[in-house]
């Protein structure tokens, strides 16, 4: 967690632990009234000189420090500092207050538990241990003073005098209960830590996918500005010159160039914008993969007869996947046109496909040109690079993207003995949770 996003969560956290602080400012005013009050309650019944002013004194003091701290919330609300100093406190005036009213036999000794557990709550985990121990440490020197009889008047004369093992029993007891106590509202504390810390690292995660994908955009809006700069050049000199030689006859060239131009720029746009649109989600049957790979290559055998390259189909028969036929498809598709034209003349590509043992299938479709460069290897599915003069650089991005909402991969890396392999790995049964819909990709239908 970086320091802006630590700052955050700290921001985060004392936020809402200062609602929770607020309501405690005030309920602990109204408490301090009832002290007060009990204060003078205890002075009557019971008499005792010391335990009278030793409880005005703490009551008095008590209202006005939560008075004052009632004042500064309402003024400036809750800060950093102001939490472990009221923690503080609370436990001192509580201390005070059992003492005053009977040690170990205080009727008010269970008001330690729930302090202890807010406490645990809101204060940082190396304050919450110093809480602790200090509850553990006034328990104990409490309970040996009380047991010992060194001060005289504990407990209260009309609770009568328990006798030692029942003190050392509820002392026991408390400090028990006072280590549940912490350790309840700290792992209450380390929950609520551990779920904003996992929102801020989803939220940063998302923040970096949007710069990340932000950042392909612009690149690619540039890429595209080049890329269609040459062949709207090329038809807006040809428009021109036809214009001027109206009424005569074309040359067929002319024309025949003017439509590869617009095909060309109509290509570079519709992978722009598949790349820019969201993915749909998908439609799924078991699909035959050599079927679709036998479909794909009698779709380019066109393209591989002009570039004078063959093409073999290898690999077991009825293999299998839970899969959007279409999309698939679009892959493959994708994947041989580049192996052809990664072809020399004369070459070949070999199209395999076979079932792996750990549930999926593989189609690999490797070519007989030169491989990749080694710079390109790490960057080959960044949107925008390309080796081809014409290229947008998007289709190996587009690939990918749909081999990854099937829950499987494409990938791509030199061969052995030469050449490059593209592989599509797809799992034979779909997984349970089909990805959502994301943004960066598109399907082409």
């Amino acid at each position: 967690m970086d320091s802006r996003t630590q700052r955050y969560f700290e921001d985060i956290q004392l936020k809402h632990f200062g609602r929770l602080f607020g309501r405690l400012v005030r309920v602990r005013l109204f408490l301090s009234l009832l002290l007060l009050l009990s204060a003078v309650c205890v002075a009557v019944i019971d008499g005792a000189p010391w335990r009278c002013v030793f409880m005005c004194v703490v009551g008095v003091a008590a209202f006005t420090y939560f008075f004052h701290e009632f004042r500064r919330f309402q003024r400036d609300g809750v800060d950093a500092r102001s939490v472990p100093l009221n923690l503080w406190m609370g436990q001192i005036i509580l201390t005070s207050i059992i003492v005053g009213t009977g040690g170990i036999a205080s009727p008010v000794l269970p008001a330690a538990l729930p302090l202890g557990f807010l406490s645990s709550l809101a204060a940082a985990p190396r304050d919450r241990s110093r809480l602790l121990m200090a509850q553990l440490s006034t328990l104990t020197a409490v309970s040996f003073v009380q047991i010992s009889g060194l001060v005289q008047g504990l407990p209260l004369w009309f609770l009568g005098a328990p006798s030692p093992v029942l003190l050392v029993a509820g002392a026991l007891v408390t400090a028990i209960m006072l280590c549940v106590c912490s350790a309840a509202g700290g792992a209450i504390r380390a929950t609520f830590d551990n779920m904003l810390s996992e929102a801020l690292a989803s939220r940063d995660e998302l923040l970096a996918t949007h710069r990340s994908y932000a950042g392909a955009l612009e690149a690619m809006s540039g890429e595209i500005a080049h890329e269609l700069k040459n062949p709207l050049a090329t038809v807006k000199g040809l428009t021109q010159l036809m214009a001027r030689e109206a009424g005569r006859a074309q040359p067929a060239e002319r024309l025949q160039v003017l439509s590869g131009e617009v095909v060309r720029m109509q290509g570079i746009l519709e992978e722009f914008l598949n790349f820019t649109r969201p993915l749909v989600p998908l439609t799924v049957s078991p699909v035959d993969l050599g079927a679709l790979c036998d479909e794909a290559l009698v779709l380019h055998e066109g393209l591989a007869a002009s570039h004078r390259v063959r093409l073999e189909r290898k690999g077991s028969e009825g293999v299998e996947a839970v899969c959007d036929s279409r999309k698939v498809k679009q892959v493959l598709m994708n994947l041989l046109h580049n192996a052809i034209e990664a072809c020399p003349a004369g070459g070949r590509v070999t199209v395999e496909v076979r079932a792996l043992s750990v549930g999926e299938a593989r189609v690999s479709v490797r070519d007989s040109g030169p491989g990749l460069a080694s710079e390109l290897e790490a960057r080959v599915f960044d949107a925008g690079v390309t080796t081809k003069a014409r290229g947008s650089g998007l289709g190996l991005t587009v690939a990918r993207a749909l081999a990854r909402q099937h829950g499987g991969d494409v990938t791509l890396a030199n061969a052995v003995g030469g050449g490059c392999e593209a592989a599509l790995t797809l799992p034979r049964e779909l997984p349970a949770e089909i990805l959502r819909p994301q943004h960066g990709v598109a399907n082409v239908g």
